[in-house]
C-alpha cells in the first residue's frame, strides 16, 4: 500500500512538473495558419514582435494581439498548434508599444501610439462581442497625451504619463509635463502620486532602448523579462523588479541565449528558466550576476520634487542670513557716525550711567543730549535718533514713560 501511494505521488509530481513547463510554440505553423485569415503581414511584424504580443491564459493557451493592430487570436498549443481569430476588428490601432496584460482573466491593452498620434487610454477585450472597448477611469488626467511607462503589480498599474504642453517637441532636451500615479484595476480609479517636469533624455532607460517594452516579454507577479533584438540574431535581456521599480542589466542576463519557440524562457517567482529545444531546463536567480546597468524608476520619477529635508535646510540658511543682517544693521547706526559723533555718544553714555534707574523729564534729556537750542521739530528728530543709537549700541536703555500727573506728556526712564 505504501509503495502504491509513493508511486502515485511520484507520478502526480511528474505531471505537475510537466504542466508548469510551457509547451513548444511552433511559430512557423502559427504563422502559416494566421496567413489564412488574409491579414497584411506588414501589419503583423510577426518576426520581430510575436513574443512581445502574447500572454498566457494557461500553460496550453495563448492570446496573441499583433503589435499596432486590434486583431486578437487564441492559440491552443500542442503537437500541432490551433489558431482561431476571436476579434471582429479589421483595422489597425494606435497601440504600437502598448502594455498588454491579463487581470482576472480579462485582457487589457494600455497606451501605445500610431504614426502621428498617441493613445493614452485603457482598452479591454469583450469576448462576447469580439470588440475592444475603452474603459473609463475615474480622476484620470483630462490632459493625458501619452503613456510613457507602465507596469502591473497586483491589482494596480503604475503609470507615467506625459500631459499637455504647448511647448512639447520631439527633441530630447524638451521639458515635458509629467504625471506619475497608479490605476486601481478593481474600481478603475486613478490616484496621482506626483507631478514633475523632465526631459525625454533624462527619463530614457538607456541609449537605444528608451521606453520600448521589448521584442520579447514574459510577465510574472513580481518580475517581467524584456528582450531586445540586436544584430546577427542576438538579444539583450533586462529584468524589471515590479516592487522596487528597478530595471537592470546583469552579467548573467547577458549569458542568456535567444529563443525561437522551440527554446523558451519564462519566470516563476524569482527564478528565470531557459528551456532548450530538447526540453532541457537551465535556471538562474534574478539577483545573480554583477549589475552592469540599472534604472530605479521610483527615484527617477521623484527626482524633480523637493524633499522636506531640502526645504528645512533652505529655511535654516535663510534664518541665519536674516539674523546676520539684523545684527549687522544693529551696529550700522554707530558705525556710520563720524569720529566726532561717536565721541559725543560716548560722553552721553557716561552721563546716563549716573542716572541709571531714574526717570527724567524731556527737557533735562534734551539738555543732556545738547540739543535744546534747536527748533522744536529738529529737537524732536535728533532726540529720536540719539535714543535709537543709544539703545541699539550701548548697554544703556532709554524708555519713554507717561507722566503720572499728565498722561498727555512723557518722561524718560534710564535703565
Amino acid at each position: 500500500m505504501k509503495k502504491t501511494i509513493l508511486f502515485i505521488g511520484l507520478l502526480s509530481s511528474v505531471f505537475i512538473g510537466f504542466s508548469q513547463n510551457p509547451k513548444i510554440i511552433d511559430t512557423l505553423e502559427i504563422h502559416n495558419q494566421i496567413k489564412l485569415y488574409g491579414i497584411d503581414e506588414k501589419n503583423l511584424d510577426f518576426k520581430y514582435h510575436f513574443f512581445s504580443d502574447i500572454v498566457f491564459l494557461n500553460d496550453s493557451t495563448l492570446l496573441y494581439n499583433p503589435n499596432s493592430t486590434l486583431h486578437l487570436f487564441k492559440i491552443y498549443l500542442g503537437d500541432i498548434p490551433r489558431v482561431s481569430k476571436i476579434s471582429k476588428e479589421t483595422h489597425s490601432g494606435h497601440n504600437y508599444n502598448r502594455h498588454l496584460f491579463l487581470y482576472d482573466d480579462i485582457l487589457y491593452s494600455y497606451g501605445g501610439q500610431g504614426l502621428f498620434n498617441s493613445f493614452p487610454d485603457l482598452l479591454y477585450f469583450d469576448y462576447s462581442s469580439g470588440q475592444w472597448i475603452k474603459k473609463d477611469i475615474k480622476n484620470y488626467p483630462f490632459d493625458a497625451q501619452k503613456v510613457l511607462n507602465s507596469w502591473r503589480i497586483g491589482n494596480k498599474i503604475m503609470v507615467l504619463l506625459s500631459t499637455f504642453s504647448e511647448f512639447e517637441t520631439a527633441k530630447l532636451d524638451t521639458k515635458l509635463q509629467l504625471s506619475f500615479g497608479e490605476i486601481n484595476l478593481d474600481n478603475f480609479e486613478f490616484i496621482q502620486k506626483r507631478n514633475f517636469t523632465s526631459t525625454t533624455q533624462e527619463l530614457l532607460v538607456q541609449s537605444g532602448l528608451g521606453f520600448f517594452r521589448g521584442n520579447y516579454i514574459y510577465d510574472s507577479d513580481l518580475y517581467s523579462l524584456h528582450g531586445y533584438y540586436q544584430e546577427y540574431g542576438n538579444i539583450k535581456y533586462r529584468i524589471f523588479d515590479k516592487k522596487l521599480a528597478s530595471f537592470k542589466r546583469t552579467t548573467e542576463l547577458d549569458k542568456l541565449k535567444p529563443v525561437n519557440g522551440f527554446s523558451y524562457i519564462y519566470i516563476r517567482d524569482s527564478t528565470i528558466y531557459y528551456r532548450d529545444q530538447r526540453g532541457n531546463i537551465e535556471y538562474l536567480d534574478v539577483d545573480l550576476g554583477r549589475i552592469l546597468h540599472s534604472k530605479d524608476y521610483f527615484e527617477l520619477y521623484k527626482s524633480k520634487t523637493i524633499s522636506p529635508y531640502y526645504i528645512t535646510s533652505i529655511l535654516i540658511v535663510i534664518c541665519i542670513v536674516i539674523f546676520y543682517f539684523i545684527k549687522r544693521k544693529k551696529g550700522s547706526n554707530l558705525n556710520s557716525l563720524t569720529d566726532t559723533s561717536k565721541q559725543e555718544i560716548f560722553i552721553i553714555e557716561n552721563k546716563l550711567k549716573d542716572l541709571k534707574l531714574q526717570t527724567i523729564t524731556k527737557e533735562k534729556l534734551d539738555d543732556l543730549f545738547g540739543i535744546s537750542h534747536h527748533t522744536y521739530e529738529t529737537t524732536k528728530t535728533r532726540r529720536s535718533e540719539i535714543i535709537s543709537i543709544i539703545n541699539k549700541n550701548t548697554k544703556i536703555k532709554i524708555i519713554r514713560v507717561r507722566k503720572q500727573n499728565d498722561k498727555r506728556f512723557f518722561d524718560y526712564k534710564i535703565s
